[in-house]
């Protein structure tokens, strides 16, 4: 199996083993009154935090989503300094992150490329967040074009490349700009812990109501030969299905 390598990967690949476990410490006045409700908001480094709570919940998720910086090179920033859009830098170039790189990778850190931060960076939370799936959890992972192949490569090395499920590709704009090619899609790469145990099929709970909506939609087309006019009456249904369901 191709294997991707780049400056720092010697001192990454373990290095989710290294962490020290911590303890979570409540914030009483943050909990809303509702300290037993079973939910968690914490905040703090992402891999400390799952380092924290990995006694608690190793083999126990189904499902993980996350949404990490997609290593643009952008840091766009107003007139005042501050950081419009994104508020981490997407450039993977924080003061936090080269402190972790210089603690982490040592001397060699301070000639890696952005990609060779963005893959330190990437490699041991991935590499962590498999420990908390279920043999039959999933992981979801959101990026664009610029760490796609990087990101594929890795989630092989880590999850296995037969444990691929596959890549949803989703259109986020439309771009009337100019240009060779535009780009109006991103990525939702998706691997399983153990593929094999994974449901052969996917169905939405929600499947009844899909088919009621297709089933209402024919009949409006067929109905409204006037684009605009069905689109009045197939709003107005939905409105009228809203309110009902409401009360």
């Amino acid at each position: 199996m191709p294997t991707l390598n780049w400056i720092g990967k010697d001192a990454v690949v373990t290095h989710h083993q290294k962490v020290p476990y911590r303890l979570l410490e409540p914030v009483p006045e943050l909990d809303g009154g509702d300290a037993d409700s079973g939910n968690l908001l914490v905040q703090g480094d992402n891999l400390h935090a799952l380092k924290a709570l990995l006694p608690r919940y190793a083999g126990k998720v189904k499902c993980i989503y996350i949404d990490p910086p997609y290593n643009t090179g952008q840091d766009e920033r107003d007139k005042n300094n501050q950081r419009t859009g994104w508020i981490y830098n997407d450039r993977v170039d924080s003061v936090e992150i080269r402190k972790w790189l210089h603690e982490v990778v040592g001397k060699e850190g301070e000639d890696l490329s952005r990609h060779d931060k963005w893959l330190c960076m990437m490699y041991p939370r991935l590499k962590m967040l498999r420990e908390f799936l279920k043999s039959d959890g999933v992981i979801f992972v959101s990026i664009d074009d610029n760490e796609l192949s990087s990101l594929r490569m890795i989630l092989d090395e880590i999850y296995g490349a037969n444990n691929f499920i596959g890549t949803i590709i989703w259109n986020n704009a439309t771009d009337n700009n100019p240009t060779r090619i535009a780009t109006e899609h991103e990525y939702v790469v998706c691997y399983a812990k153990h593929k094999a145990l994974v449901d052969s099929e996917w169905k939405a709970t929600s499947l009844d109501a899909k088919e009621r909506l297709i089933e209402v939609g024919g009949s409006f087309v067929r109905e409204y030969a006037d684009g605009k006019e069905r689109q009045k009456a197939y709003s107005k249904w939905g409105g009228l299905k809203f309110q009902v369901q409401r009360y």
